[in-house]
C-alpha cells in the first residue's frame, strides 16, 4: 500500500467527516483511511470513525496508539495524517498532488507539510503561507518548526522515530507541542528530506474545539501546558540548550539562514519552563479574582 490516511479527531465530527468525504472524492480508497476518535466524551463520534480509543490519551497518545497499530499490522509507504485543524479545499486533488510529491521526493523522502492559508498563518507561520510560497515561485521551502496540520511522512521516518521513542511515539509531549521539531530534527540527522509544501495545501481553522467549548483547558492553559512540557522534555532529551543546536543543524542542513537567539533569558530551556510556569500561573489567579 503508498498512501495510507488518518484523520485525527478531536471533539470535531463534523469536521471529521467533511474531510473524509473530501477524501472519499479525491478517490483514495475507503480501506486506507483511518479515522480516530481521541475517546472522549464531550461531542459523538464522526459518522466515518473506524477506530475509537475507550478513553481520552490527548494527541500524543492518538498518534501514538495508532501510528503503532497501523505499522504493524497494516504498513504503508507513506502516511497522510490530518488533524481537524485543517480543512481541505474542494478545489484540490489531494490524491494526485501527494502521489506528484512522492514521485518527486522519493529518493530521501522524510516529510512534507502542507502549506497553510488562513488562522494564524501570518502571524505564527509566515514562511508557511502558501500565499508567499506561489509569491516566489517555490514548489518546497524548509521552514524551522512547520505547523503539522496535514503531514505526509515515509515509513523509513517513522520507524527512525519509533525505534528512538520521538515524535509522534513520544509520549512526554502529551498535548502534542514540539513533535514537529522533533520529527524535523530525526529527518535531518538521518538524511531525509523536510519541506513544506506549495501543491499542498489547507486552510487552518485555529481554536475550533476551544471556540465550541469542547476543549479539556482554555487555549491560553493549552499553549502553556504545551510549551512548558516540551522544554522539559527535549532539556532531557538534547540538554538546556536543544533549541540552539536545533537550530544550528536546521541552518547548516538546508542552507538556511536562520536566527540564533543569544540573549540569556531565552538561553537555557529550564528558564523558559520557569516562564511558562509562572505565566499559567498568573493566568489561574486572574481567573480566580475574577
Amino acid at each position: 500500500m503508498k498512501i495510507q490516511c488518518v484523520l485525527f479527531n478531536y471533539n470535531l465530527p463534523k469536521q471529521t467527516d467533511d474531510t473524509y468525504n473530501v477524501l472519499i472524492n479525491n478517490n483514495f480508497d475507503p480501506k486506507h483511511i483511518i479515522v480516530v476518535d481521541n475517546g472522549s466524551d464531550k461531542a459523538p463520534l464522526a459518522l466515518s470513525t473506524n477506530l475509537s480509543l475507550p478513553f481520552n490519551v490527548r494527541f500524543s497518545g492518538q498518534a501514538n496508539t495508532t501510528l503503532q497499530f497501523l505499522m504493524t499490522y497494516r504498513p504503508s509507504d507513506y502516511y497522510l495524517l490530518i488533524t481537524t485543524s485543517a480543512k481541505l479545499d474542494q478545489k484540490l486533488d489531494y490524491f494526485h498532488i501527494t502521489d506528484h510529491i512522492i514521485n518527486e521526493l522519493s529518493a530521501s523522502f522524510g516529510v512534507v507539510m502542507a502549506s497553510l492559508i488562513g488562522g494564524e498563518t501570518e502571524q505564527i507561520s509566515p514562511e508557511q503561507s502558501h500565499d508567499d510560497l506561489t509569491r516566489h515561485a517555490k514548489a518546497y521551502r524548509s521552514v524551522y518548526s512547520a505547523q503539522p496540520i496535514m503531514t505526509l511522512v515515509s515509513h523509513q521516518l517513522l520507524s527512525i522515530c519509533y525505534k528512538k521513542r520521538a515524535a509522534y511515539f513520544n509520549t512526554d509531549l502529551k498535548r502534542g507541542h514540539g513533535i514537529d521539531i522533533e520529527l524535523q530534527h530525526i529527518a535531518l540527522t538521518h538524511g531525509l528530506t523536510t519541506f513544506v509544501s506549495r501543491d499542498l495545501w489547507v486552510h487552518w481553522k485555529t481554536n475550533q474545539a476551544h471556540k465550541l467549548n469542547l476543549a479539556d483547558e482554555s487555549a491560553y492553559e493549552y499553549r502553556c501546558q504545551a510549551q512548558a512540557e516540551m522544554e522539559k522534555c527535549f532539556a532531557k532529551r538534547y540538554g538546556e540548550q536543544w533549541e540552539k543546536h536545533f537550530r544550528l543543524q536546521f541552518a547548516k542542513k538546508t542552507n538556511s539562514k536562520i536566527k540564533i537567539t543569544t540573549r540569556n533569558q531565552y538561553k537555557f530551556a529550564s528558564l523558559r519552563q520557569l516562564w511558562y510556569g509562572i505565566k499559567l500561573f498568573i493566568f489561574k489567579c486572574k481567573i480566580k479574582i475574577k
